[in-house]
């Protein structure tokens, strides 16, 4: 089949309340069975769904049996396809297996997975317009419908950030960043939970963040028709791509955030911004660089060069107290490597 003839199909049917938007028809969120729609508007799961969820959670906190309790999060920023993952090996090393990650993305597997084992994958997820084309001869695969469990993986993922915050777990929070509001709403809840933050920013151009998306989808969509199995490549909406780029001051909106949320939480001890040019992304092993890397030698103290902040704090450790940077600081721990 075209792969080209066939992104176009699942482009159209993303478009804004389109059969495969976030909100759409046949969205999880939409089953009554498995969600009630409070006044407020919001969506609370049934006692039913609310199992499944369960069940969901502790597979994933089963998979990082050896997180650390230290209260240390690392919050990675960047647009979809900038190499967070990349950057975030390079960070952590064999410390990996002591933070857990917290990422909506393996939720979406998770939910598409279980609906594809209990059915309810073709007797619900499934908009009538995507069977219309697979009788033409048109294969969709679960993961293209990633959309359409958005919003649930979105609750899955806080329910099990606000778990690991409330036991200390050391946790990455990877996340696109996109909205400067939550981004500061979230450096409060970890400083109000005493945790030390290290914001990770990762950046690439709009046009090397799509083709890196295009070619994650159509490498893992090749493998699933080749494996005749498995739930392809996620797709992710040219149109979300493109406007995670509308920042201000020509940044993306991540980069924005991500800044705002460095300079404007105390709790935050290290800051660093990594880019990949369009020239770098075409080399055949392109490395994020490191452009940027700032830290507190003080809690709620200015951000300063990396190096100039390390001399300033040798003799001092460094663990944030629950307060904004208006606040006196308190000695604490250093944000460990």
């Amino acid at each position: 089949m075209d792969h080209q003839h066939h992104s176009a199909n699942i482009s159209a049917l993303s478009q804004s309340n389109g059969p495969l938007s976030p909100k759409g028809p046949t969205a999880t969120i939409k089953n009554r069975a498995w969600f009630r729609q409070l006044p407020t508007g919001q969506y609370r799961p049934t006692d039913t769904r609310r199992q499944v969820h369960r069940q969901l959670l502790n597979t994933e906190q089963d998979v990082s049996p050896k997180v650390k309790q230290k209260k240390q999060a690392i919050v990675l920023a960047g647009p979809p396809g900038a190499g967070k993952s990349t950057v975030l090996h390079q960070i952590l090393g064999d410390k990996h297996g002591q933070y857990r990650v917290l990422d909506a993305d393996k939720f979406k597997e998770a939910l598409l997975d279980t609906a594809v084992q209990d059915g309810s994958y073709n007797t619900w997820i499934k908009p009538a317009e995507v069977q219309a084309l697979e009788a033409q001869g048109h294969r969709f695969y679960p993961l293209e419908l990633a959309s359409l469990v958005h919003e649930e993986s979105s609750m899955l993922m806080k329910t099990l950030r606000d778990e690991s915050i409330a036991r200390g777990d050391n946790i990455v929070i990877d996340s696109v960043l996109s909205d400067e509001t939550n981004a500061l709403a979230l450096g409060e809840k970890l400083e109000k939970a005493g945790y030390s933050i290290h914001v990770v920013d990762v950046e690439v151009p709009f046009e090397v963040s799509q083709q890196r998306i295009q070619q994650r989808w159509l490498q893992a969509r090749q493998e699933a028709e080749q494996d005749g199995s498995g739930l392809g490549g996620r797709w992710v909406p040219s149109e979300f791509a493109r406007t995670v780029f509308d920042g201000p001051d020509g940044k993306s909106k991540p980069e924005h955030a991500a800044q705002q949320l460095a300079q404007r939480c105390g709790a935050v001890t290290e800051y660093r911004l990594f880019r990949t040019t369009t020239a770098q992304a075409q080399a055949a092993t392109s490395v994020p660089t490191l452009e940027r890397h700032l830290a507190r030698a003080t809690p709620n103290g200015p951000l300063l060069d990396h190096d100039v902040a390390q001399v300033m704090n040798r003799t001092q450790t460094f663990r944030p107290k629950n307060h904004l940077q208006h606040n006196k600081p308190r000695r604490g721990h250093r944000f460990e490597r």
